[in-house]
């Protein structure tokens, strides 16, 4: 007996539906693979949508296809905005006319006029969907029309959010990466098989979420009621053919598509979540613009931006969840598998992150090219060098990294010398020299800059110097340095970084430069050895000269980029970054900044096309971005002359012979007649370059102009040193070094020019071949001899650890609330000079003296320091020490011997009470009220609530008495500030927003009684310009961030 036969497996059918939209160029092809099919459909409907007349004749005349076809009918769909809604449009137009109703067995083959399939993509689509009874639509693996084997689409990738992530990479080639993929949230339209009866029951797609986002919300609703969508990778068509110039191709933009997306998300996710995901959608798109912005990104931050339409139209995302209501079978979480996860989204985020840093454009196109299979090659033709070098073994071999490790040894020896321990002048910065100790964190040196009233003691109003913004930024980063405790003196370890670490500094930032003159790299690791050991700068490192080491670094960057902007390879990121480092070579060097502004204007006059403007973007940008303080150099001309520590103070310079040899003389200087080859190799580097162009001519005239000024310096007088410093009453002038570093800089540029040419690769000897000219070997001599006797001899001693004069409770005491002062005397003969010392800083290195116009007048505490000594003896005279304490004085220091009569004269002073000694400093502490026996007497500090009978210290935030503070104002108090007169024109006080005005001239403001919020703030100097500067800076900071290139950004939106 056998078992009864069941009944007979329903027979598939296949209806495929051909919509003529796309190239009608590619139609052909496309029926030509239509017909080879091993499973050909049982029937064709062609959709015609009204847009190609000749698109149906074409069908109609193909052989192939009415012979492998036996039933092919033609549907009219004029106006079709979508493919599914053609398809759908079309069935029921064919089933109007009595075609068979749809059943389980009865599939929709979805075909465009360019979708050219493989032979066997029918049979596996058809073999993938009867396979499993939970599939209901089948998607192929979709191959770019024009380029062999390069991927368009494997199923399609969505986060929850409906943020489609490209995966495939578009134009990424096909090399079975992803032919395990199979279940997938959605597939595209274009080739996909689908189940007619699947697709009456979802009632079909949703029109108004557009073309795209209805492929996507299709093959969502058939996952949620219950229906499986997959991909098979093993069955591909071609699409995505480029149109003729006159065919109409109706299609969604990227952007559009995006939107699209968002839409289906929010149509599809549960409904008490539909709010949030809005919020996210709004919040994430706008963080991805603004990092895309940063990315110099412009178009992607839109489209990014774009993503936030979806959330403005809830008429179609609350149309779309209505109609499709009752049809969800499952539960959200089980489709949990088939969105992206965040980890991938991380990981696709931080490979667009990768994928935008600049590429030189040679590497661009190589990896672009790499990133393309040709196809398979017998095995002895494989490339068996698979592993790369290593980073170290690239680096023992690069000529740049191993001079900069050598001058970094060699900076650290030949500053071996200084005062103090490295740890110690890194804590608390350096004094000697040029450089001025200071006690300073990014904030005191930022309001240094920007307040209209500061400096140390009193304070003045002058224009400050736009090189302290430049340091509060590098100390700010001191501060937060991770890993290392914050130093002492934030300000002091930059200088200390700076001085220390000048010269390796100088190297690498030469060696980069010196690519616009030659790419060979062994003459510019030469270029760059010869320019870190040149005199001027070893000089500038021994005496702490600011200005000439920060010029040493930026000035060769700055020079490469005038060059490039010259040139037609010009780009606006070099044109913003040279006019960020001019501006920070203005700030520290105002004569190169004129240098500067001159080469740009010959880059305006001479140059071609955007030449010419990138020229007048150097020429401006850099005096915009300094703003008042050149106004300032125009009404101070010697400041031109100077910066910090670029100014020689009564002492002697070097001789013109010598200054000729690139020697300004001064702690550091080595053997004058070992610059000697490189001023040789430059000279006849100008005269074998003459032949090939004008920049031999330049460096000519910037050598002359550099050699010039250096000369001319020593006898330029910009005033006389103050009394009570060493060398008081004789010239200060300008510093030669200063011309020396244009001149020194020519000179290389001009070696390395007439080196052009000359074998000097690895291939040809290396530095051997180099050694075999004479004048190299002398250069190559002469710059191992310097750098072993900066090593040997080092720079000297000028330099050492800054010890803060003031003890331990006094600095305290001036970073604290009170904010008050100590003042500091020292013995001069007969007299005394005084120093008043607190939280405010004037500078980190000697420029020049304050103008006798700028000085504050302290008459006031002149006479409070006469009186101290005058009436020491009498116990009972309190004013010199009450004096002090309405001064925010709090204590009393003075640098003498032991056996100085002048202590005895302190001690015997009535409101001062001796605390000790420290490294030759005695210290007094000023009493409360100047020793007086008022129970309401308060120490001395900076802002006081005064009333007749008693007074109450407020505490201060920042720097000249600037606080906002919530007290209660007694009947009839006024607001004492220890400032000078001159300080009222700068500040503004208010008592719960309104503005005070002081009584007379004098820091005193009467205030109203009651609660109140007191403020006192010193207004900028110019806040408009300070706004302006501001914006100025962001965006020259955006276009000179090298993140991309011109190339990538073409390339992608």
């Amino acid at each position: 007996m056998t078992d009864p036969a069941g009944p007979p497996a329903a027979v598939a059918t296949v209806t495929a539906v051909l919509v003529l939209r796309g190239p009608a160029s590619a139609l052909p092809e496309t029926l030509d693979s239509l017909a080879r099919q091993t499973r050909t459909p049982e029937r064709l409907v062609v959709v015609d949508p009204g847009v190609d007349g000749n698109a149906v004749e074409t069908v109609r005349a193909h052989r192939g296809v009415a012979d492998a076809i036996p039933s092919i009918t033609v549907v009219t769909v004029p106006g079709a905005a979508s493919l599914a809604y053609a398809v759908c449009s079309a069935l029921a137009q064919d089933l109007a006319t009595g075609a068979a109703a749809p059943d389980p067995a009865s599939h929709v083959w979805v075909l465009t006029s360019d979708s050219a399939a493989a032979p066997t993509t029918l049979a596996r689509l058809l073999d993938a969907v009867r396979r499993s009874p939970s599939v209901g639509a089948a998607g192929p693996k979709l191959l770019d029309w024009t380029r062999a084997g390069a991927l368009r689409s494997v199923g399609l990738q969505l986060t929850r959010s409906g943020r489609v992530i490209p995966s495939p990479a578009p134009g990424e080639p096909d090399q079975g990466q992803y032919d395990r993929r199979t279940d997938v949230l959605a597939i595209p339209a274009t080739g996909m098989l689908v189940e007619r009866a699947l697709l009456a029951e979802l009632g079909g797609p949703e029109r108004r979420l557009g073309d795209f986002g209805a492929d996507i919300d299709f093959s969502w609703r058939a996952q949620q009621s219950g229906r499986r969508v997959v991909v098979v990778p093993r069955a591909t068509v071609r699409t995505g053919a480029e149109p003729a110039p006159d065919d109409l191709v109706p299609s969604d933009s990227a952007t559009r598509m995006r939107r699209q997306a968002r839409r289906v998300a929010l149509s599809r996710c549960a409904w008490w979540t539909l709010p949030f995901l809005a919020a996210w959608i709004v919040l994430s798109s706008t963080t991805a613009a603004v990092a895309l912005l940063l990315a110099k990104r412009p178009r992607a931050a839109w489209a990014e931006l774009s993503d936030i339409g979806a959330v403005l139209t809830p008429g179609r995302v609350l149309g779309a969840r209505w109609r499709s209501r009752g049809t969800r079978q499952v539960r959200r979480r089980d489709l949990q598998g088939l969105f992206v996860p965040s980890r991938t989204v991380l990981r696709h985020t931080t490979d667009l992150i990768r994928d935008e840093v600049a590429l030189e454009p040679g590497q661009l196109e190589s990896a672009r090219a790499a990133a393309i299979e040709s196809g398979p090659v017998a095995d002895e033709a494989q490339d068996l060098n698979v592993l790369g070098a290593t980073w170290a073994s690239r680096a023992t071999r690069n000529p740049g990294v191993l001079v900069v490790l050598a001058m970094t040894v060699v900076s650290v020896l030949a500053t071996r010398r200084f005062g103090g321990s490295f740890g110690e002048r890194l804590d608390n910065g350096l004094t000697g020299g040029e450089t001025v100790g200071v006690r300073a964190g990014a904030g005191t040196l930022w309001h240094a800059w920007l307040d209209g009233w500061h400096g140390s003691g009193l304070g003045s109003g002058a224009e400050q110097g736009p090189h302290l913004v430049v340091l509060a930024g590098l100390s700010w980063l001191a501060a937060h340095l991770p890993l290392f405790s914050a130093p002492a003196s934030p300000a002091g370890a930059v200088v200390t970084m700076l001085v220390t670490f000048a010269l390796p500094l100088a190297t690498l930032t030469t060696y980069l430069a010196a690519r616009v003159v030659t790419h060979s790299r062994l003459p510019r690791a030469l270029a760059a050895l010869a320019w870190s050991t040149t005199a001027v700068l070893a000089t500038a490192v021994g005496s702490g000269r600011l200005g000439a080491i920060v010029a040493a670094v930026v000035l060769p960057l700055v020079a490469a980029g005038v060059v490039l902007a010259g040139r037609r390879t010009g780009t606006t990121t070099a044109t913003a970054a040279t006019v960020l480092g001019a501006a920070v070579l203005g700030a520290f060097t105002p004569a190169l900044l004129a240098l500067v502004v001159v080469a740009g204007v010959v880059v305006l006059l001479a140059g071609h096309g955007w030449a010419r403007v990138r020229g007048l973007a150097i020429a401006v940008g850099p005096v915009l971005l300094l703003g008042p303080w050149v106004e300032t150099l125009v009404t101070r001309p010697a400041l031109v002359f100077t910066g910090p520590g670029l100014s020689v103070w009564g002492t002697d310079q070097a001789l013109p012979w010598q200054i000729a040899l690139l020697h300004p003389g001064g702690a550091g200087s080595y053997p004058v007649l070992l610059s000697a080859p490189l001023v040789l190799a430059g000279l006849l580097g100008l005269l074998r370059a003459g032949r090939r162009g004008p920049a031999a001519s330049v460096l000519a005239v910037v050598a002359l102009l550099g050699l010039g000024y250096a000369v001319v310096a020593p006898r330029i007088s910009l005033g006389v040193v103050p009394h009570g410093l060493p060398e008081a009453g004789r010239p200060i002038t300008a510093w030669a070094g200063t011309g020396l570093l244009v001149f020194a800089l020519a000179l290389v540029a001009a070696a390395l020019l007439g080196a052009e040419g000359l074998a000097v690769s690895r291939s040809r000897g290396g530095w051997q071949a180099l050694a075999r000219w004479p004048v190299a070997a002398a250069l190559i001599g002469s710059v191992l001899l310097s750098g072993a006797w900066l090593t040997w001899r080092t720079v000297g001693s000028d330099l050492r650890a800054w010890p803060d004069p003031r003890p331990a409770v006094a600095v305290d005491q001036a970073e604290s609330g009170i904010g008050n002062r100590m003042l500091l005397l020292t013995p001069e003969g007969d007299g005394l000079t005084y120093q008043l010392l607190g939280r405010e800083v004037s500078d980190v290195a000697r420029s020049l003296p304050t103008p006798s116009a700028d000085r504050t007048s302290s008459t006031a505490l002149a006479t409070s320091v006469g009186a101290l000594f005058e009436q020491g003896a009498a116990p009972g005279a309190l004013t010199p020490a009450a004096d002090l304490s309405d001064q925010a004085v709090g204590f009393v220091g003075l640098r003498t011997e032991a056996t100085d009569p002048r202590i005895r004269a302190l001690d015997a002073t009535a409101g001062l009470s001796r605390l000790g000694e420290h490294d030759g400093v005695t210290f007094w502490r000023v009493l409360p009220g100047g020793g007086g026996t008022a129970d309401s007497a308060v120490a001395p500090s900076r802002a006081r609530l005064v009333t007749k009978g008693s007074e109450q210290a407020l505490p201060v935030s920042g720097s000249h008495a600037r606080l906002e503070v919530r007290a209660v104002v007694p009947q009839g108090a006024s607001l004492v500030l220890a400032e000078p007169d001159a300080w009222v024109r700068h500040a503004r006080v208010t008592v719960d927003g309104r503005i005070l005005a002081p009584s007379g001239d004098r820091a005193a403001y009467a205030l109203p009684p009651g609660p109140a919020t007191i403020s006192v703030e010193v207004l900028p100097t110019s806040a408009t310009w300070r706004y302006a500067q501001g914006i100025l800076l962001l965006l020259v900071v955006f276009l000179a961030v090298p993140f991309g290139n011109r190339s990538s950004r073409r390339s992608r939106p």
